[in-house]
């Protein structure tokens, strides 16, 4: 193995191993909470306008024939989505996550 590879994949594993230890200790960074937090409403919000589309103007889509079906899993993704912000608020707090990063 590379001597350069060799202190990279420590350089990683030392930054990953001290992520980890802040879940571990119910830390999380404020950086990946903002991100996390935005990833899970930007996927509410997706599956909302899709489901708004579907019901106003009665899109068939030829691969899906099955509206109902599309509806269902996209209303699938809603819940898994405010399920992870719901935990992400439980365990490491809804006020530091909510921070604007400018």
């Amino acid at each position: 193995m590379d001597i350069t590879l060799m202190a990279r994949s420590r350089t990683s594993y030392t930054k990953m191993s001290m992520v980890m230890k802040q879940w571990r200790n119910g830390k999380m960074n404020n950086y990946i909470k903002t991100v996390l937090n935005k990833r899970y409403e930007a996927d509410i919000a997706d599956a909302k306008y899709k489901i708004k589309c579907f019901s106003e103007h009665e899109l068939v889509i030829p691969e899906h024939p099955d509206i109902t079906l599309e509806v269902d899993k996209l209303l699938q993704k809603i819940a898994e989505a405010e399920d992870k912000l719901a935990v992400m608020r439980q365990h490491y707090g809804k006020n530091e996550a909510e921070k604007t990063v400018l």
